[in-house]
C-alpha cells in the first residue's frame, strides 16, 4: 500500500453520505452502475481516484484519494448529478441525501488499512454477504490484506473514524473555508461536520455574535431562494436545485431579471447593495431586454440619475464578440 500524499489538504478522505429519511437511493442495477460512472466521469475532471468504495440500497461509502484541495467541490458534484438522474427516472421532486456528505481525513497508513476494511466490511455486518469480494457493489481491496476480521468490525461499532486530534481537526477546520463559497455556508458545513460555533469564531477571528447573524442572514436568503423557486422564477434550472448549488450571483441575477418589487427590496437588504449592484452591472446593464427593469433599478435601487436612452446605448458585451466572431 502506497503511503498517503499530502499535497496541501490533498490526500485520503472517507466519506459517507445517506439517503434522506434514510431512504433507500439505490433501487436497481442501473442505479448502483450510474453513480459509479458519474463517479468516473468527475475523477477525470477534478483529478482524484476512488480507492475503496461500498454502495449500500440506502448510504454509501467512499475513500477518495484527492490531489487537489478539492474535495467539497467533487462530492457536490457526485451527488447534485446523481440527484437529478434519480429524480427523473422515478419522478420525484425534492432532496435525495440526508444532508451534507461527511467526510474523515485519513492521516496515517495505519488508518488507511482499517477505513478500507470498515468501507469493505459493511455487507457483511448488514448480513448481505458473509465474505468480502461477494458484494457486487463494493470494492475488494481488503482480500489482499491481513484482514483481522473481528478488528474492523469492532472499528465500525466504536466509530473509530471520529479522530479528533489536535492538528487533524484545525487542519480539516482550515479545509471548510477553501472553497469560493459564501462564508455562510462554509460555517454551515463546518457545524454539520461536528465543528463547535466557538471553534469556528475562533478560527474566523469573529465573535460567536457575528457568526449568529451570519447565519440568520443566511437562513433567510436561503427561504427567500426557495419561495422563489417554488413560484417558478428558476425556470430554467432543476425544480429541486438547491441554494448551496445555484450560488448567489445566479440567485441574486433571477431576482434582479424575475422577482417583484417587495422582493427585490427584501433581497437588497439581504444581499446588500453593492452585491446586488455588482451582479446588475455584470449580467443587466447592457441587455436590451431588461431596458425597463434596468431602469426601474437604477433609478430606485441604486440611485442613478439616468434616463432609459442610458441602457438603449450600452454594449451588449457578449453579443459584440459573437458579432464579431460570426464576421
Amino acid at each position: 500500500m502506497a503511503r498517503m500524499q499530502r499535497l496541501d489538504l490533498a490526500g485520503y478522505y472517507h466519506v459517507v453520505n445517506r439517503g434522506v429519511e434514510q431512504r433507500d437511493v439505490f433501487l436497481d442495477t442501473q442505479d448502483f452502475e450510474k453513480f459509479l460512472d458519474i463517479i468516473k466521469i468527475y475523477a477525470l475532471l477534478y483529478e482524484f481516484q476512488l480507492e475503496a468504495y461500498c454502495l449500500m440500497s440506502n448510504h454509501y461509502h467512499l475513500l477518495l484519494l484527492t490531489c487537489k484541495d478539492n474535495l467539497s467541490l467533487v462530492m457536490k458534484q457526485i451527488n447534485y448529478n446523481y440527484t437529478r438522474y434519480f429524480n427523473s427516472k422515478y419522478q420525484r421532486v425534492g432532496y435525495l441525501w440526508q444532508g451534507r456528505f461527511k467526510s474523515f481525513f485519513v492521516h496515517d497508513e495505519t488508518y488507511l488499512d482499517t477505513v478500507i476494511k470498515y468501507i469493505e466490511y459493511n455487507p457483511i455486518k448488514a448480513n448481505i454477504t458473509q465474505n468480502i469480494g461477494q458484494y457486487p457493489w463494493a470494492s475488494k481491496l481488503a482480500l489482499d490484506m491481513e484482514v483481522d476480521e473481528a478488528k474492523a468490525i469492532e472499528a465500525m461499532e466504536t466509530k473509530i473514524f471520529t479522530d479528533t486530534s489536535m492538528k487533524k481537526q484545525t487542519l480539516f477546520l482550515k479545509s471548510h473555508f477553501e472553497p469560493k463559497e459564501e462564508r455562510a455556508i462554509c460555517i454551515q458545513n463546518a457545524l454539520k461536520d461536528g465543528y463547535a460555533q466557538t471553534q469556528i469564531a475562533k478560527h474566523l477571528g469573529l465573535s460567536d455574535v457575528s457568526i449568529s447573524k451570519t447565519l440568520k442572514i443566511h437562513r433567510q436568503k436561503v427561504r427567500l431562494f426557495e419561495k422563489l423557486r417554488d413560484k417558478g422564477i428558476f425556470w430554467s434550472y432543476s425544480k429541486d436545485m438547491t441554494y448551496e448549488v445555484a450560488g448567489e450571483a445566479l440567485v441574486i441575477e433571477y431576482i434582479l431579471k424575475y422577482a417583484d418589487f417587495d422582493e427585490i427590496k427584501e433581497a437588497m437588504g439581504l444581499f446588500g447593495k453593492r452585491a446586488m449592484k455588482k451582479v446588475w452591472e455584470k449580467t443587466m446593464v447592457s441587455d436590451k431586454s431588461f431596458i425597463k427593469t434596468n431602469f426601474m433599478l437604477a433609478r430606485v435601487f441604486f440611485g442613478m440619475d439616468v434616463e432609459s436612452e442610458y441602457f438603449k446605448r450600452q454594449k451588449n458585451e457578449r453579443f459584440e464578440k459573437l458579432k464579431m466572431l460570426a464576421s
